[in-house]
């Protein structure tokens, strides 16, 4: 069992690395935070919402999400701009969306510690589980990171 998700886990990274996406890039914190805080990505647990979403999305007889390198990269830079401002407006007064031309839903959370329970508070939202069960949508970006040991979580919808 081990084997199989550390293999699944491994060629995700490969794609991504292939597609030019940073899998473990560290961001300086913010003025607002200690000089030692850091940010960090958690690629296995962004991996794991993907998981659940596209379980949650088949048991509603809608197709997968596939994993966009545009959206997952619009996803670590939102998910970087909510440890300073946790915000669906980003921190230079903008509109989420304008992080991508791809990007056409975003759900966003913080302090879930897991996939498991963040899955659990987007699915009880009416607004998140929209995004989740669009029809229309047929790809995503998911981002976890770390700031100051809290977990802030970044999805993104596309066509």
């Amino acid at each position: 069992m081990y084997k199989r998700i550390l293999a699944w886990l491994l060629a995700v990274g490969l794609m991504l690395i292939t597609q030019g996406v940073a899998l473990a890039p560290a961001w300086t914190a913010s003025a607002s935070q200690t000089a030692r805080s850091t940010v960090s990505v958690r690629t296995s647990l962004a991996a794991e919402v993907v998981r659940q979403v596209n379980l949650e999305r088949a048991r509603r007889g809608l197709g997968t999400l596939k994993v966009s390198a545009e959206l997952s990269r619009a996803a670590r830079v939102r998910a970087n701009e909510i440890t300073r401002r946790f915000s669906h407006t980003r921190p230079d007064g903008s509109a989420w969306r304008t992080v991508s031309s791809a990007a056409y839903g975003e759900n966003i959370a913080m302090g879930q510690r897991t996939a498991d329970k963040v899955m659990a508070a987007w699915m009880t939202s009416s607004g998140h589980r929209a995004n989740i069960f669009r029809a229309s949508y047929g790809s995503i970006g998911v981002c976890a990171v770390v700031s100051g040991g809290v977990t802030y979580w970044v999805q993104l919808f596309g066509k």
